[in-house]
């Protein structure tokens, strides 16, 4: 059993990032969930949640702070690396910043370092180069 159920970002671009991530990483919309706060994408049976920062209250949460250094990155799998290297691609022609270009890490994963569009790390890996 796989107990991740759901990764949230808070964004007050939430739409955009949103499109950002679903068209990078072809997500499909789960669009039962969409409202004027939240839009949902899965990946597999993960759901990546957009929502805008009117979320922090509903959910009894305080708004992130800014301070030193990231605090999550999230990372996607591929298959081969020309598929990761279309994505790195895709992601930097729809706005994300190439943090570390493709490089070979010492575990032998084919790996690449992003930021989306609001500042969030991302790496792009492939376990079977």
């Amino acid at each position: 059993m796989n107990p991740i159920m759901q990764v949230s970002l808070f964004s007050e671009e939430f739409i955009a990032l949103s499109e950002f991530y679903r068209d990078v990483f072809h997500l499909t919309e789960n669009e039962g969930l969409r409202s004027d706060v939240f839009r949902g994408y899965m990946s597999d049976d993960v759901m990546i949640g957009f929502s805008a920062l009117a979320a922090y209250e509903m959910l009894g949460l305080e708004p992130r702070k800014s301070g030193d250094g990231d605090q999550t990155a999230l990372t996607f799998k591929f298959d081969s690396k020309a598929d990761l290297d279309t994505a790195v691609g895709t992601a930097t022609a729809r706005g994300a910043t190439l943090v570390k270009e493709q490089f070979m890490t010492y575990y032998n994963w084919y790996m690449a370092v992003l930021r989306d569009p609001d500042g969030n790390a991302l790496r792009l890996a492939c376990p079977t180069p």
